[in-house]
């Protein structure tokens, strides 16, 4: 996916895109949230006209996927992060379990989960799971880092 970095948008050209670093080995890309992103939900991120826009989740995808910092409404522009610790990240009901370390992936139209696999690399891992959530109940909710890779595409 290429990523051009600039903060201001260039009359001159039709790019408007923007990376942003943050604490914890974050990095953020500005997107336009086509329906509303929610803070901690995932969305695929996909290149749209000129710049990024963040849409919803789907299985078929190849994009990266973004969570977003803050809530962003339907038709604007938010930063999400694509690589870094996320706290409280969404996922569906009790798609998380298992231990720090094991593999979050994509679970396509669904969001994201966690299950008691380790990383191996397929293309449906997307992060690691940052704390220990056990393996029978599961959570809606996980602290997780997300490793940037590209759903869809294996490493």
């Amino acid at each position: 996916m290429l990523f051009v970095d600039s903060d201001f948008i260039d009359d001159d050209s039709s790019f408007d895109t923007a990376l942003r670093r943050g604490d914890r080995g974050k990095i953020f890309l500005r997107a336009y949230a086509t329906s509303g992103a929610l803070m901690g939900t995932p969305h695929p991120i996909l290149w749209h006209g000129s710049g990024y826009a963040a849409t919803a989740m789907n299985a078929s995808l190849q994009a990266a996927l973004g969570i977003p910092e803050k809530t962003v409404a339907s038709g604007c522009v938010g930063w999400f992060t694509i690589r870094g610790y996320v706290p409280d990240a969404q996922g569906a009901a009790t798609s998380f379990l298992g231990s720090y370390g094991h593999a979050v992936y994509w679970g396509g139209a669904t969001g994201i989960g966690c299950s008691a696999s380790a990383w191996n690399g397929v293309a449906s891992q997307i992060g690691i799971l940052m704390e220990d959530l056990g393996a029978a109940a599961g959570s809606t909710t996980a602290n997780i880092w997300l490793t940037g890779n590209t759903h869809g595409l294996s490493i």
